[in-house]
């Protein structure tokens, strides 16, 4: 029997080059330029539209081998999961362990403690009231006090006759993180690295399974860092953590071995996905500089879905940012996935949002079965490239910072927290102006949206007649990292305009929509999105409908009897040219407080902005600029539309 022959993969197809590509791209541009189509990652790395080349396998290793770029084999996950790792914080420690006992009954294989929980050893031990310890692994979350709270759990071990061998886990132990998030460390700095180090040397002497030290990096990730800058800090944190173990009389080998590592995931995955990849490539770099043998330099890294990602407003599309975060996660090679609750901004979570946060990722396992992939973005000339331009922007950073004293000097001294700054404030510029679109706050607001019935998270009790504790002796303080969300400004906006209008039925702002529904409907769409982002409803009257007006007096009757305060004009560029500045005057004669144009006017501005329109929103604008200015034109009280540095949780 003839051998079958193999079939020719785009065989039909002549082979295309670079240049014909090139070619199709002027034809569909149409001399415009091709910087078009090139965009920059926070950290100035350049992404291509197109790309026909990569690094390869001498630079990007090969799974399960140095520098672990390509994650691990098949036989290293056993059966293609990850840990799903859950969050307990509940104060009561009654209500806690409810929720991690049905966690752990329904597929969740790991717990992360913080909060109320580690307040007191009996809330530890309530919590984990029936939770089996040789083999769910618990890992606690316990700021300064992480050495007194290791010790409560090794209390609970010996207590349910766990044998040190089959205990899991971690301690915990990150006094950098808890400086960066709190701006204090009780027993100081030194202390905190010297306690770290003797718990850090116990367990590895005695539990095989437990990793006493985390480097957390996700604070700088909240405070709005990009990929290069979380991944720089993470370098420089690893690097003091592991000094002060071989200071303690550690071996590199060992200090490696007691170190998990924790990263944020955000909505974009591909970018998720290289930075997880480049995470184990930086770190093998530094372990191989430290003396790290490669068979215990690959990092364990677990990775947390990032709240700057998720929205209040209209919650429910944070479910698809939680499942495209924790798809980047594992597609990256996570050893552990924390996904958070869509309702995680509006209160403290619900069974709902804990469900979904659960199932997204059993059914990218089990149904989906990405985690029996190895090493799927492999291969892939854009990941490829992405990931090592990463790691090149993190080790080039960390050379910075440790040039400047490393960690924790630049936090002290907060010229990491600057840099990281400059780019939450380049974010935040780009969310205003929507080329970063937030879908449910910025685009497609949901003014009708009912709100969840979630009740707010616990409030932190105050010392007992007000003011601020003392601190002790040799207490090291500083400025702690700004937390921020990228939607806070359009939803700070959105509350008050709620409690202006809280009862208002009638539209703000009025459209005047010019022309047959073909001729306007474009800008009207574009208009109503933009202003509803801000919470001002916007809307054409009655009589108008989505017909069109055809003379400035029928526009601005009908703006007089819609009880709005604002308008906005919106039609074609022809329309404009015949018809714009008539309708502006007429609006403004009825009352408009203001009055907008959709587009970009061009020629028209001078004779538009003489006859009454006062602004112009287009594609590209600052929206935020824009709302700001609409709400102060309708006595909307700014100090409640400007978000606390630092608010939330």
């Amino acid at each position: 029997m003839a051998a079958r022959a193999e079939p020719t993969l785009a065989g039909e197809f002549p082979p295309a080059t670079r240049d014909e590509w090139l070619a199709g791209v002027d034809r569909v541009l149409k001399g415009g330029s091709f910087e078009r189509l090139v965009s920059r990652t926070a950290d100035d790395i350049e992404v291509q539209p197109l790309y026909t080349d990569g690094p390869d396998e001498s630079v990007t290793g090969t799974p399960g081998a140095a520098p672990f770029t390509r994650g691990f084999t098949a036989e290293q996950r056993a059966g293609g999961m990850w840990d799903i790792r859950t969050v307990i914080i509940e104060a009561d420690p009654a209500e806690a362990n409810r929720v991690a006992l049905r966690e752990l009954e329904r597929g969740s294989t790991s717990l992360l403690l913080a909060g109320g929980v580690l307040t007191h050893k009996s809330n530890l031990a309530g919590t984990l009231d029936g939770v089996l310890l040789d083999l769910a692994p618990v890992v606690l979350q316990a700021g300064s006090e992480f050495a007194e709270t290791a010790a409560w759990l090794m209390e609970l071990w010996m207590v349910h006759e766990v044998a040190d061998a089959d205990a899991k886990g971690g301690f915990g132990a990150d006094p950098v993180a808890t400086l960066a998030v709190t701006g204090v460390l009780e027993q100081g700095i030194d202390r905190a690295l010297a306690d770290l180090a003797g718990l850090a040397s116990m367990t590895a002497g005695r539990y095989p399974g437990v990793r006493a030290v985390t480097i957390d990096a996700t604070p700088w990730a909240e405070a709005g860092a990009s990929e290069g800058q979380e991944l720089a800090a993470m370098l420089s944190t690893g690097a003091a953590y592991l000094r002060a173990m071989q200071g303690a009389g550690m071996s590199a080998d060992a200090a490696a071995g007691q170190i998990e590592i924790v990263l944020g995931a955000s909505a974009d995955f591909f970018t998720t996905m290289a930075k997880v990849r480049a995470a184990r490539r930086v770190w093998t770099a530094m372990a191989d500089a430290c003396g790290i043998d490669s068979s215990v330099a690959a990092p364990r890294i677990t990775v947390r879905t990032l709240e700057r990602i998720m929205s209040r407003r209209d919650p429910w599309v944070n479910m698809l940012r939680v499942t495209s975060a924790s798809f980047g996660a594992v597609l990256g090679g996570a050893d552990s996935v924390i996904a958070l609750p869509f309702d995680v901004e509006v209160g403290e979570p619900q069974e709902l949002g804990r469900r979904m946060a659960r199932n997204t990722q059993l059914l990218l396992g089990e149904e989906s079965g990405v985690g029996r992939v190895v090493d799927p973005a492999g291969g892939s000339w854009y990941v490829e490239t992405l990931t090592e331009s990463l790691a090149g922007a993190a080790w080039e950073l960390f050379r910075v910072l440790e040039g400047a004293g490393g960690m924790p000097a630049v936090l002290l001294d907060g010229t990491l927290a600057t840099r990281i700054a400059t780019v939450s404030d380049e974010h935040f510029a780009d969310v205003a102006r929507r080329v970063l679109p937030l879908t449910g706050v910025s685009e497609f607001p949901n003014l009708g949206e009912s709100p969840l019935d979630t009740p707010p998270w616990p409030v932190t009790a105050t010392p007992s007649g007000g003011g601020v504790p003392s601190l002790p002796d040799g207490a090291t303080t500083c400025s702690p990292l700004r937390r921020v969300r990228w939607p806070e400004q359009f939803e700070a906006l959105r509350d008050a305009a709620d409690a202006e209008f809280a009862d208002r039925t009638e539209p703000v702002v009025f459209l005047a929509n010019l022309g047959p529904v073909a001729t306007h409907t474009a800008r009207a769409s574009f208009a109503k999105n933009l202003f509803e982002a801000g919470g001002l409803v916007a809307a054409s009257s009655e009589t108008g409908r989505t017909l069109g007006f055809e003379s400035a007096e029928s526009a601005a009757a009908d703006f007089a009897g819609s009880g709005a305060f604002l308008a906005c004009i919106c039609s074609s560029d022809g329309r404009y040219a015949e018809q714009a500045a008539e309708v502006a005057g007429a609006l403004k004669a009825a009352g408009a407080t203001r009055v907008y144009l959709a587009g970009k006017p061009g020629d028209l501005r001078d004779e538009l902005v003489s006859a009454g329109v006062d602004d112009f929103v287009a594609v590209g604008s600052d929206v935020l600029a824009v709302l700001r200015s609409a709400h102060e034109a309708l006595g909307i009280d700014q100090v409640s539309a400007t978000p606390a540095e630092g608010a939330g949780r």
